[in-house]
């Protein structure tokens, strides 16, 4: 497999598949405001692909985030490696269920071999997806309600995305790491009903209750601003709080201003997650001091990957849990060079290999 980088890297091997010659991609672009330009396939354009090539449409969040823009670069990545044309639509902001339904059915009206779709909401996707016959629809990041989709007779095929769990407990090890036990902590959480705020929080508190104190929990409503209000205010009214742990990278980079604001630079610390590469370069510059890296990258390289699996005639398995890594001061520099795709070294098996 062809890695977009002249450096090679052991993580890559382990992905290997029989890549077949594809065109070069057109690099992806966006608006300040979400949206997306037409490099970016929202206006319809497919990239990649020779004559006869597995065509697959990927609906995503608004790329203008480098979290969700790390997919499509991981996707396109892929499909140059395999040879597959690769179609990218975006909702033009993280609420827009409309506009990115009306995407995904346009797509569907084309009649795509697979889709790849990371959507905004649990169903906002699933009626588009009743004339899709029998495509491969391959599920990303936030999970798709399985239940309602087999009401409209729609299956979903595969599911690729981190354990929020998994992430959570893994920010609680960092946390441990950098703090005495009995330390007080504070919790700023994303949106207060989002499974995935609600499940990284969980995973955090079960690693650290007993061990630390958690002495208030707000929502900052995956805002980086209303992050940094909330942690200077934390500050204020509980002068001995240590730490802040936070679900979502642009929180931290918030709270981590706010702790500079505060004084507060040499006593207290912040573990995010996300692994965006501003956070990654806050730790290199001795700012953050710990997050936990996802790979949106890798989902979408996986996606594509599951798409020419199911192409070929593999069964796929219901859910491909992808990795996450603790980074701190020891290993920023390598994440960093890496970013968004793995480090060298972190080995990740392809799990649509035969």
């Amino acid at each position: 497999m062809r890695i977009p980088d002249t450096r090679s890297r052991r993580w890559a091997a382990t992905l290997a598949v029989t890549a077949v010659a594809g065109l070069a991609l057109t690099a992806c672009s966006s608006g300040a405001d979400g949206s997306t330009g037409p490099s970016a396939g929202a206006s319809g354009a497919a990239s990649g692909g020779a004559a006869g090539a597995l065509r697959i449409g990927f609906v995503t969040k608004p790329i203008d985030n480098t979290y969700f823009g790390a997919m499509v670069t991981g996707a396109e990545a892929a499909a140059k490696d395999l040879g597959a044309e690769l179609n990218v639509q975006a909702a033009q902001n993280v609420s827009d269920d409309t506009g990115q339904a009306s995407k995904l059915q346009a797509l569907v009206s084309d009649g795509y071999d697979c889709y790849v779709l990371n959507p905004t909401s649990p169903t906002n996707l699933v009626t588009p997806l009743t004339g899709a016959g029998d495509a491969t629809i391959v599920n990303i990041d936030l999970e798709m309600d399985t239940d309602a989709a087999q009401q409209q007779g729609v299956t979903v095929s595969t599911y690729i995305g981190t354990v929020n769990e998994q992430a959570g407990a893994a920010g609680g090890e960092a946390m441990l790491k950098l703090l005495p036990e009995g330390s007080k902590v504070a919790v700023i959480g994303t949106l207060a009903q989002d499974a995935g705020n609600i499940a990284r929080q969980k995973g955090f508190h079960s690693v650290v209750d007993g061990k630390l104190e958690t002495v208030q929990t707000v929502s900052a409503d995956a805002d980086r601003v209303k992050a940094k209000n909330a942690a200077a205010a934390i500050m204020r009214a509980n002068p001995e709080v240590k730490g802040f742990f936070t679900p979502a990278g642009t929180q931290a980079m918030g709270i981590q201003e706010a702790i500079a604001q505060e004084g507060r630079t040499d006593d207290v610390v912040v573990v995010g997650i996300d692994g965006t590469k501003e956070e990654l370069q806050s730790i290199v510059d001795g700012d953050l001091a710990s997050t936990v890296e996802q790979f949106p990258y890798l989902m979408g390289y996986q996606a594509v990957q599951a798409c020419q699996a199911a192409a070929d005639g593999a069964t796929l398995p219901e859910r491909v849990d992808t990795p996450v890594l603790i980074v701190d001061p020891s290993n920023a520099a390598a994440a960093l060079e890496a970013s968004p795709a793995p480090p060298e070294g972190f080995e990740v098996p392809n799990p649509f290999e035969g």
